[in-house]
């Protein structure tokens, strides 16, 4: 997207990301989006849990 750059380091890791002023203001919604998709991206080799399994966490967090 014009107006958000990712900064790697020397590693070639990306390490930060430079959005433009005019664009937050101009289009909050679509610079969400992006750092949306940056972190999944980020989280993309964390473990997963079921829907069911998170539930039943909830559950007993709230003492059902």
């Amino acid at each position: 997207m014009k107006g958000i750059n990712i900064l790697y380091d020397e590693k070639g890791r990306k390490r930060q990301v430079q959005i433009d002023v005019d664009v937050i203001q101009n289009d909050p919604e679509a610079v969400e989006e992006v750092i949306d998709i940056i972190i999944c991206e980020a989280r993309r080799n964390e473990p997963t849990i079921s829907l069911a399994d998170l539930k039943k966490k909830l559950d007993k967090a709230a003492g059902k």
